[in-house]
C-alpha cells in the first residue's frame, strides 16, 4: 500500500499534508448527517492538501466500483475495492477511470480538486487550507465476514466491519498505513539505492580480503 499522493507527509499542515484527521470535528459531521441513513459522528477519513490538479494515486491494486458526482458530499469521487478494503477518493477535479477498471498500486486515477462539500480558508474546522478548499478526502472501510453492514459492489456482497459505527464503518487510514507498512515510492528508491550501496561495499570488502589473503600466502 502507498500514499494517495506523492511526497505525502503524515503531519498536520503547515508542517505536513493533512488538514483534518480521522475523528475530528464531530459537531460538523453530526449536523451534516442528521438526515442521512447513517449517522456520521465525526470525520470518517483524512483530508490531504495539495495544489489543484495534483495526481491521485491508487493506494493498492484495486477495482473501480463507483464513480459519481455528489455536489453536496464528496463531489467527483471514486470508490474502489481490493481484497480487504473499500477506498474512497473524494472532491476530485477530474476522474480518469470508470466502473470495472482494474488499476495497479500507484496508477493515477484522477486529479485533486475542490468539488462537492468543501471548507475554504481558516474556519473552526480547518485552521489552515492554503488552496481555497482544494483537498483529497481519503477514506477506508474494512471488509469482514461478521460485519452488520452489507454493500454490493459489482454484483458481489461485502460486509463492512463495525457498521454503522461512529464513522459509517470507516477506519482511520493512518492506522491502516501503520498496519500495512506504507512506503512511498521515493522511500522505495532510497531503500533500493541503500541496498546497492551495501552490495558495492560488500564487494569491495571481499576484494580487499582476497588481496590480504594473497599477501599472507606469499609471506608464508
Amino acid at each position: 500500500m502507498i500514499y494517495p499522493i506523492k511526497n505525502y507527509i503524515n503531519k498536520k499542515y503547515p508542517n505536513g499534508s493533512v488538514t483534518q484527521w480521522f475523528g475530528e470535528n464531530p459537531e460538523l459531521y453530526q449536523q451534516a448527517s442528521k438526515d442521512w441513513g447513517v449517522q456520521i459522528k465525526h470525520h470518517n477519513g483524512i483530508d490531504i492538501v495539495s495544489p489543484y490538479g495534483t495526481p491521485i494515486l491508487a493506494t493498492t491494486d484495486q477495482t473501480i466500483c463507483s464513480v459519481k458526482n455528489d455536489p453536496s458530499g464528496y463531489g467527483r469521487h471514486i470508490r474502489a475495492i481490493d481484497d480487504q478494503y473499500e477506498h474512497t477518493y473524494g472532491h476530485l477535479s477530474l476522474i480518469i477511470v470508470k466502473i470495472g477498471d482494474t488499476v495497479k498500486e500507484g496508477d493515477v486515477i484522477g486529479h485533486m480538486g475542490n468539488s462537492g462539500f468543501v471548507i475554504s480558508g481558516a474556519t473552526p474546522y480547518w485552521k489552515y487550507n492554503p488552496y481555497a478548499g482544494t483537498h483529497l478526502h481519503y477514506g477506508i472501510r474494512k471488509f469482514t465476514e461478521l460485519g452488520s453492514g452489507i454493500i454490493y459492489w459489482l454484483g458481489k456482497k461485502y460486509y463492512i466491519a463495525d457498521y454503522p459505527g461512529d464513522a459509517g464503518g470507516a477506519v482511520d487510514p493512518v492506522k491502516i498505513w501503520e498496519i500495512e507498512g506504507v512506503i512511498e515510492a521515493s522511500e522505495e528508491e532510497k531503500i533500493k539505492n541503500m541496498q546497492l550501496t551495501m552490495i558495492g561495499l560488500l564487494n569491495q570488502t571481499i576484494l580487499l580480503l582476497k588481496r590480504l589473503i594473497k599477501i599472507h600466502e606469499k609471506r608464508t
